[in-house]
């Protein structure tokens, strides 16, 4: 079975710049975020109508993971 493709089409930035430093719990800290389109998909239509609700699900996948292959741990 081959790996899924993926398009990166933008990037979730935070304050952190280690996994260390990340709260556990989301609600700990107050703590900025963003997500930053690639510019083939900046377009305010891609997030029209957004403004109207409280959450949005991401779907994401770590871009910088050291270990390569599959483990069942974390």
């Amino acid at each position: 079975m081959s790996a899924p493709a993926w398009d990166i089409i933008a990037r979730i930035e935070t304050p952190f710049d280690q996994k260390f430093g990340v709260p556990r719990q989301s609600g700990i800290a107050d703590c900025p975020g963003r997500i930053v389109f690639e510019k083939p998909f900046r377009d305010a239509d891609a997030v029209r109508g957004l403004e109207g609700f409280s959450h949005i699900w991401l779907i994401w996948q770590f871009d910088r993971a050291l270990r390569q292959g599959w483990s069942p741990t974390v």
